[in-house]
């Protein structure tokens, strides 16, 4: 149910107005091409995407956030262009801050 102010423009997600929602839908397409050859343009963004949330996944992170800086703090240090070996870093730093995480939750429990 969409909140109440939407109420006058909206029904079932979709717009009253079909001129509206014409504009919408043929606004959302264009997105969808832009960003679509953006990543064709860039196909190291999925890999490197691809790698975090495999990161996320395997060592499912109690404080996501915290797992996610963490990750990509290698890339801030990296030498541009240097995408294999920063991933590997940022997978050694991830696994680092997984067994932080997991080390500081045992010494709350027996503290």
């Amino acid at each position: 149910m969409p909140p109440p102010e939407y109420a006058n423009f909206e029904i079932d997600g979709r717009m009253r107005d079909p001129e509206q929602q014409e504009k919408l839908e043929l606004r959302e397409e264009e997105l969808r091409q832009e960003h679509t050859k953006y990543l064709q343009q860039h196909p190291e963004l999925r890999q490197v995407l691809n790698d975090f949330m495999s990161s996320v996944l395997l060592h499912q992170p109690e404080h996501a956030f915290d797992f996610a800086r963490e990750y990509f703090s290698a890339f801030a240090e990296a030498e541009p262009g240097d995408v294999e070996a920063v991933t590997a870093d940022a997978a050694e730093r991830a696994k680092a801050a997984k067994a932080a995480e997991s080390s500081g939750a045992a010494a709350e429990s027996s503290g």
